[in-house]
């Protein structure tokens, strides 16, 4: 055995004992005959290490790394494709054959054609071409030795982390040649330096430091020079005509933003709200007419803090701003405050309202107060389609935030209105082709609440939703399901299980085992015969999560199926439900010509000890 294949095994066992699941989606190995097969076309031979390496595996369809942190191991047809993509940029070395993936962002590639394979570390993004390693050996050796003795680990919360120390000490070992990087552990801080920066709530004149720092200067010198850059642009603005231009105005704001230094002060508002000393509110209400949107932001929700519902009065007058933040903050103060007195306000905002993400919160307050006076002005917007927005493209977000408005008021036409989103089949087409998760949220929506109504139709809409024609309305309808707890979904999911597209089967038998229904039982044991094996899988773990005989005598037989990665799927669920008799067949499968299926059950087997 080489030392690559050997480091290879070892990281194999290690993840098998590890992180089983990700094991799970390991694709057997080819034979030297296939890769030939496979590489007939291309242009360079393969090195003596390649053919190793997927001989070993070829590719993985689960989440994880075999190499931390690159997350995609391609199949070797999948890899020649992406060389090909890759050789139209420029920069593209034609000799870098690209086998591992981080991300999309940044890969290795092992050098082909050329006396020598070195591993390369390739980001386009951040300009970064550099040799990591001599050879596929040393990488694979290091990574071995990095898991086995923790340097890589799982964490509490499952996920692969690494001890940065401990790694480039072992990777040193084994000749790694790549650029060491130093990681910073600084906390992100929206604010820069001012006034406010330094001022601490609990100190006993917070307030009075607090007050003068919302109208302080800048006390970077750099926020001077930008100040007076956008003074000249809003200037350029006006002389060539843009500035009252509809598409000028989120340029003219932010412009404004930086001459009113909108960073300190909307810093210094918002710790104002932080405080907690209703005497912040004066000085906040000044800061609602402040020039800078950021501020009048932070004083809006340092109000909402302060829960006083004296301040209501001016906040519906920011429903007005000429900055739609403003107006979203705005709307959801006056949700939070819950003072009736907002509601006819807030109504004659939305009929007004000509910006998507304000007119979606302006919707959201209003269905937040359940008003039976705001259902026909939201039917309204709801069936004009965004034709008074200026950004109509983004109207499948605002429809589900008035949709999720409606199903709050019980009323007869609420409920009408909800039926219409469900039957109407042109509306669920053209919301998937915006926005698919808007499109499958606002079926939820509307289930949900004819559920929470007992409305006779629904069981007869979701069968015919789920077996309509085009695809994406089953997709959305089971997509909206699957989020639903209710045991009357249960039925409904069974339907889907015969649907003729795997992914949606696959959707549904996962579902089904998360709800752990028993009703379920008989129909996911059929579901382990699917032609598809990412189904057949699915089912395995569906079915282990639920505790009844019938699953384990199920399960035993599909211990022959014909693909391996089902049959370690249905080895490792055997050892977790620890059923005597299973002991017998999971001897059996120490045997097995499948290194990751003879290893899940040497570890199956160790559960029973």
């Amino acid at each position: 055995m080489s030392p690559l294949t050997d480091a290879l095994n070892r990281i194999e066992t290690w993840i098998v004992r590890n992180d089983p699941k990700f094991a799970l989606g390991l694709q057997p190995g080819l034979t030297r005959a296939e890769i030939n097969e496979i590489v007939k076309d291309f242009q360079f031979q393969l090195t003596q290490e390649l053919y190793e390496f997927y001989e070993w595996h070829n590719g993985c369809n689960s989440f994880g790394y075999i190499i931390p942190f690159y997350d995609n191991f391609f199949p070797l047809k999948e890899v020649l494709t992406n060389y090909q993509s890759w050789l139209s940029w420029e920069r593209w070395n034609p000799h870098w054959l690209p086998i591992l993936d981080g991300n999309g962002d940044y890969r290795y590639a092992i050098t082909v054609g050329e006396e020598t394979a070195p591993v390369w570390h390739i980001d386009p993004e951040c300009g970064i071409e550099e040799i990591r390693w001599d050879n596929l050996t040393d990488l694979f050796l290091a990574a071995a030795e990095c898991y086995e003795t923790g340097a890589y680990y799982i964490d509490e919360e499952g996920y692969l982390k690494e001890d940065e120390q401990r790694v480039i000490k072992i990777q040193r070992k084994y000749n790694y040649r790549g650029t060491e990087q130093v990681t910073s552990n600084q906390a992100y801080d929206p604010y820069p330096p001012t006034v406010a920066s330094q001022i601490n709530v609990s100190e006993p004149d917070a307030l009075e430091q607090l007050t003068q720092a919302l109208n302080a200067d800048p006390l970077n010198s750099d926020a001077r020079i930008q100040q007076v850059m956008a003074a000249n642009t809003l200037e350029n603005l006006a002389n060539s005509g843009l500035f009252e231009e509809a598409g000028a105005q989120p340029l003219v704001i932010a412009l404004q933003n930086m001459i009113h230094d909108g960073a300190g002060h909307a810093l210094a508002a918002k710790k104002l709200g932080e405080l907690g000393d209703k005497r912040a509110i004066e000085p906040l209400l000044q800061a609602l007419n402040h020039n800078s949107s950021e501020v009048r932001v932070n004083a809006i929700d340092a109000l909402t803090k302060l829960g006083d519902v004296r301040v209501v009065d001016q906040i519906i007058q920011c429903l007005q701003d000429s900055d739609f933040f403003v107006r979203v903050a705005a709307a959801r103060a006056l949700a939070q405050l819950k003072d009736i007195k907002a509601i006819e306000p807030l109504i004659e905002a939305l009929k007004i309202e000509n910006q998507s993400t304000a007119c979606g919160a302006i919707a959201e307050a209003l269905g937040d107060f359940a008003d039976a006076r705001a259902i026909e002005p939201l039917i309204e917007i709801l069936h004009s389609q965004g034709r008074n927005l200026r950004d109509a493209f983004s109207f499948q977000r605002v429809r589900v935030c008035l949709i999720e408005a409606l199903s709050k008021i019980e009323d007869d036409r609420t409920t009408n209105a909800l039926l219409e989103v469900l039957t109407a089949r042109e509306d669920i087409l053209q919301a998937n082709r915006s926005y698919w998760q808007e499109s499958y949220q606002t079926i939820e929506i509307a289930v949900k609440t004819f559920l929470r109504r007992k409305h006779p139709q629904l069981i007869s809409i979701l069968t015919q939703l789920l077996q309509d024609s085009e695809r994406r309305i089953r997709c959305d309808t089971l997509s909206a399901l699957t989020k639903i707890p209710d045991v009357m979904v249960v039925d409904m999911l069974i339907l889907a299980l015969s649907d003729e597209d795997a992914l949606l089967r696959k959707a549904a038998v996962r579902s089904l085992g998360e709800r752990q229904d028993v009703k379920s039982i008989e129909p996911l044991i059929g579901t382990l015969q699917d032609i598809n094996v990412r189904v057949r899988m699915e089912a395995v773990q569906a079915l282990e999560k639920i505790n009844d005989e019938r699953v384990v005598d199920a399960l035993l037989q599909v211990l022959n199926d014909e693909n391996p990665n089902v049959r370690a799927c249905v080895v490792l669920a055997l050892g977790n439900l620890r059923n005597p008799k299973a002991i017998e067949a999971l001897n059996r499968c120490l045997q097995d010509n499948s290194s990751i299926v003879s290893k899940m059950a040497q570890e199956a087997l160790n559960k029973f000890a």
